[in-house]
């Protein structure tokens, strides 16, 4: 969605729901969109090939220093797990899960002695694995709205949300009925603690009786 928006030279992905919807985008523009993302990323993968070696200079344990999360799978769940004794993997090593009968998941690092015969015999029971900065890790929340159905209530919804307290929308729907509105929202906060003070924040809008976490 953000590479949309900034493909369309839009300022939220309200606007670019509304042009979509609205047919002002059409399949044409999301097409010579999607050709220009996929130059990007083949250019992005040759790059990557021909990329140079990180310099010996430059302190790789400092690169590394803010992943302290292990998480697991497409999902990147937090499961329990244990690092395996025969290559001591610490945070910010290539790594990969191995579902054993006995202990769960058992974490060895890419390049362990045991990694390619795991892999090659085991496949069915590998699962992806890698590092995460807890700190800038990421939730999906999604929240109701009602109440009067006014003029522009839409818009300073959005305002609130992507302006004010700077938070992504991942989806938007809502309903009227007989001046009245219902609504829900997705949206993607980084702690409880800025979820609550978005809620207060729509609270405050002119014409909202009621917003909820669901």
């Amino acid at each position: 969605m953000n590479k949309l928006v900034t493909f369309f030279k839009l300022k939220t992905s309200l606007d670019l729901y509304y042009r979509v919807g609205s047919g002002i985008i059409d399949n044409v523009k999301l097409k010579d969109f999607a050709a220009s993302y996929n130059n990007a990323f083949i250019s992005f993968f040759k790059n990557k090939i021909r990329r140079n070696p990180i310099p010996e200079d430059i302190d790789k344990e400092e690169l590394s220093s803010n992943l302290d999360t292990l998480v697991f799978g497409k999902d990147e769940e937090k499961l329990p797990y244990k690092l395996s004794p025969c290559c001591n993997a610490i945070p910010g090593d290539e790594v990969f899960g191995f579902i054993s009968i006995n202990d769960g998941i058992k974490v060895h690092k890419k390049n362990c002695p045991n990694a390619i015969s795991l892999q090659s015999n085991y496949a069915y029971r590998i699962i992806a694995a890698n590092w995460i900065d807890a700190s800038q890790e990421e939730f999906s929340a999604e929240i109701a709205l009602n109440g009067l159905d006014n003029l522009g209530l839409v818009s300073n919804i959005t305002k609130v949300i992507s302006n004010q307290m700077n938070v992504n929308m991942r989806a938007i729907n809502f309903n009227t009925d007989g001046g009245t509105f219902s609504g829900k929202i997705k949206v993607v906060v980084k702690n409880n603690d800025t979820l609550k003070k978005l809620i207060g924040n729509l609270k405050h809008i002119n014409g909202i009786d009621k917003v909820s976490r669901l």
